[in-house]
Formats: C-alpha cells, structure tokens, sequence
C-alpha cells in the first residue's frame, strides 16, 4: 500500500490544479451537510437501553405530570400573597391542578409505604372507636376549603395508613406556597421549553421585587432538562474554545514557522468536517454531548498532521518523509478507527453516533495528511524546538523502567478488585442523577417530589414490604373490617361508596406491580449496570482484538505486536488501581473511553516499536523524533481533554477525569515499556543466532 500512495503522490504532484479544484468541490459538500446537523441535549441517549425500555421512557417523558412546572414559593407568611401577585401575572398557573391520577398510582402502592412500625399497631387502628375516630378526623378536613388534593387521599385512605404529610406534594401551608403550569412543549424539547422558563423567571422576578423575604423557584422537568441542556452548550463551547486556545498556543511554541501551524489546523479541520458530514448522513439530530467531546478528539486527530512534520525535520524530501512515516501513520489510523468503530454496534444511540463521528474524522484527517498536505509541505527541514525527555538520558531511564515495573506489580491487586463484574459494584455508577446537571436546590426540590413521579423506584427500594402487606392480610378477616368501616362511615353521613378505592386495595391484599398499574417496563438500574459492565467487558475486548491483530499484520512478527500491545494491557492495570484507589467510577457517558485510550494507545507503542525497529537494523537514530511527536501529541490531547475537568457538567467533568487518568498513564507505559521490552527481544534473538 505505501508504494500504491507514493505513486499516487509523484502522480498528483504534476497536476496539483486539479488537486485545489476537488479539494475545494469535496470541502463545500463536507460543509453543507455538516451545518445541516441538528443537536439536542438530552443525556439519557448515553442510556444502554432496549427498544422496550426506551418506549417506556419516551412515554414518561410524553406524560403531563413530567411536563408540569411547580412554583415553589416559601419564606415569611407572606407567601400567599405573593402567590396571588404570581397568578395575576401568569394567567396560565393553577393552584389545583387534577391531582387524581398521581394520588391513584400513590395509593395503588400503599403497602410500599406504609412503615414497618405502623404494622405493630394496626390492629389497633382496626377498632370501631378507632375508625370511627380516623372519620370524623376527616369530616373536619373535607370541611376546610381548598382540599380537593386532601378529599382524594381521604377517599384512598380514610383510616390514615399513610400520614397525610407523606402525600403533601402540592399542598400549602402558610410559608410555603405551591401553583403550576403545564408546559405544552413536553418536558424534553429544550429550545421551545427555554424561552417558556425564561418568561417565568422573569414573571416571578418582578413579583419578588415587592416580596424580598420570601425564596421563589421552579422545578419540573422541563426546568431541569433546560438548564442541564444550557450547561452541556456553554461547557462544550468553552471548552472547545479553552482547548483550541492552548493547543495553538503550545504549537506556536513547539513550532516557529506559522505554515506549520497552519498546516495542522487545516488538516483537524478536514477531519472535523469530514465527521460532521458523515454524521449528519446518518442521522439529523445528534447529542451535543457527542460534539463536545470534539476537544478530545482533536489530540487525537492532530497526531497525523504532527508525525509528517516532526519527521520533515529528518528528512531531505516530502517524499522521503512520506516514505518514512506512511507505514506507522495508516496502521495507526485503521487501528485507532478500529476502535472506535466497536462503539457502533452499542444499545445506546449516542456512543453509536459518536463511533461513527470518531472514526470518519480520523479518516478525514487521515485522507488530507496523505493526499493533500504533503503538497502544501515545505520542502525545506521543519524547524521545531526540542522536547528534552523526549531524548532520555539511558541510564536514568532504565532506573525509570524498573520503576514501573515494580509499582505495576504493587498496584495489580488494586487493579483486580473491580472485575467482581456485579451489577452492585461500585466501578460502575449507574445513577443517572449523577450525570445530569442540578443545582443543590433542584436537586432537593427534585428528591422532594420523587416518590410521586418515580413510583417504580418505590417498589425496586421496598419490595420487602410486599410481603408485610401479604402476611398481615392472609391473617385476618379484611370482609369484617369492610363492613365495619361502611357501618361507621354512614353513621356519619359519608356515601357508601366514599372509600370503595380503599376498599379495593382490603379485598385484593396482593399489592399492585407496575404492571397492573398500567405503568411502562420499568428502567432497571440492576440491568443497566449489567448491560454497562457487558459493554465495557466488549469493548475492551474488541478493542484488544482489533488493535493486537492489525499489530500482527503490521509487524508480521508476533513477538513486536506483544511489545506493541504490553503498553496497553499494563496501561489498564494502572488505570483500575488508581480509580479503585481514588474511588473513581465508570459511568454510562465515560465508559466510552476505553476506545479514546485504545486508540491513541497503540498510535504511541506503534511509531515506538517501529523507531525500535528502524534503530536496530540501519543504525540510524529515529526513536527521538518519533518520541518529539508522540510527546507534542499527547500534551495536545491532555490540554484537549483536561479542559473538561472545567467543564460544570458531571458527565463532562467524569470525562476529563477519566481521560486524564488514561492518558497519562498510557503515554508514560508508551515510551517507558516497548525499548525494555524490545531489548530483551533483541538479546534473545542475538543470542538464538
């Protein structure tokens, strides 16, 4: 293939107008499909959910109670008529919105919240004085106006099983206020949602002016989906700006001549559009998650463009850099894809998407530094300054090897311990609260309203209580307490049929699943931490075989594709210790970081064992300019990828975290194992001879 591509370089190198003129056509198409993609905000498309499971979600979020936008006002006793101030200004808020249907699948679930304690004295709540009591308890509060909310619960537990403060979702008191609205948009269309929220705050803005001393906020879904959808945009665009920032920064130090910079600008911009195009193909809208990692993938990307210029400097020819460098730069690049590509057959559409927006980068990239860069190349040496660790000294650096060596077999027990592979382990965080972005206040308001919104999760986190519920009925005559409750109730005045819910739940003790209460398959935490761990076990796994194979074909040595591929593998036990050590998880965004590490991992140990090779059978000296570019590349791809660590974001932040950890220590295992390992090679094949 090298000599196929140099044919293809002396024959473009005759006839470069026509080169400008594709060049320019194929540019434009790139363009006009990539400024056709759309993006949304929407994390759990990081979820690894089934199509069944994503139908549930999608009819949660379709559903008007995760729609609906609560104002919370609280404070002094003047809440009320701030309140009053709030509806008068916002015509569309309602203090008592049709409650029924949440306060139904409550209540449908009374045994899952019913306390262990109040199974001590029910037979004493079971007394007709007792009853009678709990009655004329709620004459007095059906009584009271405004307690439409109150006469549902009654109507579901008259004898109060169930506090009445356990259900208080939407109730006043006089410091704290309530008043909603539904948005009409759903709760995850975050453009028309964000000029809804934006209005609202600038209604109960103006309201607070007059009322200094009493907090007021919204919370729903909506609301959040807003905010986490802002904080995804202005971190991404920070970031990438941050990045792009210091990455050119640092190439304007490394390189003197600015046509160098130039060089490498255009060739990760080729790339970048190439991504964009291919992606938009695929799909019309795409996470905006998916693009901010971009800035990662710029470390990786600028890689190619780096190694023709660093080698340039070596060189007497554009051509005889190519020659050089071919061989290394398009293993590496089919590797790296490779990689990357494993991410495509994933349950989750936002790994899919950003496999194909990886891949079809690098190969942009890739096609721009073989066919057009080289054209645009100076023919004169590259002037760049040196990096000093990038030409060790030897006996300092054998020192350093056994170093590693020795801390590697300390940290092999910590690296262990996370592959117990259980869905409760606690290498993988599958609580999705983690990665979306929440003030405290929200988060609390949120945990505030939970039990309502989520009545699955009640029934996952007290199954046990089932069975309470079960064993107390089976024991006792629930026709008796029927009709004790009736006698009592139309001794009072109430309609026979005023309590026939609570009724229903006595004559059919057996408690309501989710399906009977005709909610959605259920979003199972257990499974998805099982389908996490699988995916990471894949991807690793098809990582390693992707990467060890082409090795083998590259080399056609089995021997250099293990000293190519120990890096890695010893990369990994370092990676797990330290996250072990450090209380570090994987989670359903970072997990796809295992590609980022392979793929840029082996980029390093190839041109490393291919600088080993080259020194051992001519002579010449070409380990320190591989290593010079190796090490530029990396800086690049660690100020790419630190700048998340500034990112607000969680699932941002966890990957800046993540992928500082991976690559650092990937490039350290890089440039430190394969000439130990290499040595020993050499020794024993002198020594066979």
């Amino acid at each position: 293939m090298k000599e196929w591509l140099l044919h293809i370089y002396d024959y473009i190198a005759t006839r470069r107008k026509w080169l400008w003129i594709g060049t320019t056509i194929l540019t434009l198409a790139l363009l006009s499909l990539a400024v056709s993609l759309r993006y949304d905000e929407n994390i759990m498309d990081f979820m690894p959910v089934t199509p069944e499971e994503q139908a549930a979600l999608d009819s949660l979020q379709s559903q008007q109670s995760a729609a609906r936008i609560v104002l919370i006002i609280e404070g002094d006793s003047l809440t009320q008529e701030a309140l009053d101030l709030c509806m008068d200004r916002i015509p569309q808020l309602e203090t008592e919105p049709d409650w029924s249907e949440q306060i139904q699948t409550f209540y449908s679930l009374i045994p899952y919240y019913i306390a262990d304690s109040t199974y001590r004295r029910l037979d004493s709540l079971f007394t007709p004085q007792a009853i009678r009591n709990a009655l004329e308890r709620d004459q007095r509060i059906l009584s009271t106006p405004g307690t439409s909310a109150l006469a549902t619960a009654i109507q579901h537990d008259p004898l109060g099983l169930i506090p009445l403060s356990t259900f208080d979702f939407g109730l006043s008191t006089d410091k704290r206020s309530y008043a909603f609205i539904d948005s009409p948009y759903g709760s995850t269309e975050t453009k028309q949602n964000a000029a809804l929220v934006d209005s609202l705050n600038q209604q109960i803005a103006a309201v607070q002016e007059n009322f200094p001393n009493v907090s007021m906020r919204w919370v729903g879904a909506p609301v959040i989906a807003v905010g986490n959808a802002r904080r995804i945009k202005t971190d991404s665009l920070l970031c990438i700006a941050l990045a792009l920032v210091c990455i050119i920064a640092l190439l304007a130090y490394a390189f003197p001549r600015r046509r160098d910079i130039l060089l490498i600008m255009l060739a990760v911009s080729f790339g970048w559009l190439t991504g964009m195009a291919v992606l938009r193909i695929v799909t019309p809208v795409v996470s905006a998650v998916v693009i901010g990692i971009g800035s990662v993938l710029i470390g990786i990307a600028v890689n190619y463009p780096l190694h023709l210029l660093v080698h340039q400097r070596y060189t007497t020819s554009v051509r005889q850099t190519l020659d050089e460098v071919l061989s290394p730069l398009i293993v590496g690049n089919i590797t790296t894809v490779g990689a990357f590509l494993a991410l495509v057959p994933l349950q989750a559409s936002a790994l899919r998407y950003l496999g194909v927006f990886a891949a079809s980068m690098l190969v942009g990239t890739i096609i721009f530094c073989i066919f057009v860069m080289p054209h645009l190349m100076s023919a004169e040496p590259t002037k760049i300054r040196d990096i000093r660790i990038a030409q060790p000294n030897p006996r300092r650096a054998n020192v350093f090897q056994w170093i590693i060596v020795a801390t590697t077999a300390i940290l092999i027990p910590f690296a262990l311990s996370p592959f117990n592979l259980s869905p409760s382990n606690p290498i993988y965080d599958t609580n999705l609260s983690h990665i979306n972005y929440m003030t405290d206040r929200q988060r609390a308001d949120l945990a505030y309203f939970d039990s309502v919104a989520n009545p699955q999760r009640v029934i996952e986190q007290n199954a046990y209580k089932a069975d309470l519920w079960q064993h107390y009925w089976l024991q006792h005559d629930t026709d008796s307490l029927i009709a004790l409750i009736q006698t009592q109730a139309e001794q009072l005045g109430f309609t026979t049929e005023a309590f026939e819910p609570f009724y229903n739940y006595l004559a059919s003790y057996n408690p309501l699943t989710s399906n009977s209460l005709n909610i959605n398959p259920p979003l199972n935490m257990n499974i998805i931490a099982e389908r996490l761990s699988d995916n990471f076990d894949y991807l690793g796994l098809c990582c390693s075989l992707i990467v060890f194979i082409f090795l083998i074909i590259s080399f056609r040595n089995f021997w250099l594709a293990l000293i190519a591929f120990a890096p890695m593998a010893v990369s990994w036990i370092w990676i797990f210790a330290i996250m072990q050590l450090f209380g570090i998880q994987f989670n359903i965004v970072n997990i796809i970081l295992a590609t980022f590490i392979f793929g840029q991992g082996d980029d390093y140990t190839i041109f490393i064992v291919e600088g080993l090779v080259y020194e051992h059978q001519t002579g010449r000296k070409i380990l320190p300019q591989y290593r010079q570019s190796i090490i530029l590349s990396a800086v690049i791809m660690l100020i790419g990828i630190g700048i998340l660590v500034f990112a607000r974001h969680p699932a941002m932040y966890s990957l800046g975290v993540i992928t500082l950890i991976g690559m650092s220590v990937t490039l350290l295992m890089s440039i430190t194992i394969p000439p130990l390992l290499y040595k020993w090679y050499t020794m024993f094949i002198d020594k066979k001879n």
